[in-house]
């Protein structure tokens, strides 16, 4: 790789041209004064002392005090490794705020459109379901309702359900059942502080209900098999949510709690 490169790759890890350019050349010569380093570089001399601050503050160069001053790059490993640190930091930050973009800017008119009815969505695949049971999750305020069968997740749905724990807005899940097959991801919801009852069922739509205002209901094709598709069932229409509010709320009064604390830890 050509110095050209290597300083373009550190631009893309956060640094400036100059930084780039003063941290590759100090690298190659060594220690170095001021005046050798800006010729090296090719930063000017009235932006190297600037440069080399900089650098120091963010740990990529250390000084030695004299008449001049020396400086001296830090080792390029430890360098590679604080800057990829830092931008994982950065992503995780970015992939938070992303998330909380897209629960909140959602579609105005396609809310509009669907208050006033049932819209029906025929061969879902898994992860559409999901995604979408997501976004709901993402605008809940109050309280969620959820019946599940097998504790299906992806991680953007278990982000959005911390997210509500966060946000503290209250969870209610109901399972048909906790067995060996599914006890594990069960055992996320206890670990992770989030109400979960069972009430004994072999066949019941897998409903979500948030704030009494939207519910999505998925009625399963085949759901024995590994790979099926879903008919979905979507609607704020008032009297449709009301009746579905009634009814989880009703089944959680129902069902029975589950101790989870037997089984070892996720």
């Amino acid at each position: 790789m050509q110095k050209e490169e290597i300083v373009k790759t550190l631009q893309k890890f956060g640094m400036t041209e100059y930084e780039s350019k003063a941290y590759v050349s100090l690298a190659l010569l060594g220690p170095a004064k001021a005046a050798e380093i800006s010729k090296q570089s090719s930063v000017p001399q009235s932006k190297i002392y600037v440069t080399l601050e900089n650098l120091i503050a963010k740990q990529l160069v250390e000084v030695f005090e004299g008449r001049p001053k020396e400086f001296r790059a830090v080792a390029p490993q430890s360098v590679i490794k604080s800057l990829l640190e830092n931008k994982k930091e950065e992503f995780v930050d970015l992939r938070q705020r992303a998330f909380a973009i897209s629960s909140l800017l959602r579609p105005i008119e396609a809310d509009e459109d669907a208050i006033e009815g049932v819209w029906v969505q025929k061969g879902e695949k898994y992860m559409e379901v999901l995604d979408r049971l997501a976004q709901m999750l993402g605008k809940a305020r109050s309280y969620v309702y959820d019946v599940t069968r097998d504790f299906s997740y992806s991680s953007k749905y278990r982000e959005a359900l911390l997210d509500c724990k966060q946000r503290r807005v209250k969870l209610y899940i109901m399972a048909m059942r906790v067995d060996e097959s599914n006890c594990q991801r069960a055992k996320w919801y206890f670990e992770h502080g989030i109400k979960l009852r069972v009430f004994e069922a072999s066949v019941h739509p897998r409903i979500m209900v948030v704030d009494g205002k939207e519910v999505s209901i998925r009625l399963d094709h085949e759901p024995e098999k590994s790979r099926f598709g879903f008919h979905s069932i979507w609607s704020r229409d008032p009297s449709f949510v009301n009746m579905m509010d009634s009814y989880l709320k009703n089944l959680w009064e129902r069902a029975r709690e589950v101790n989870l604390r037997s089984l070892p830890p996720v």
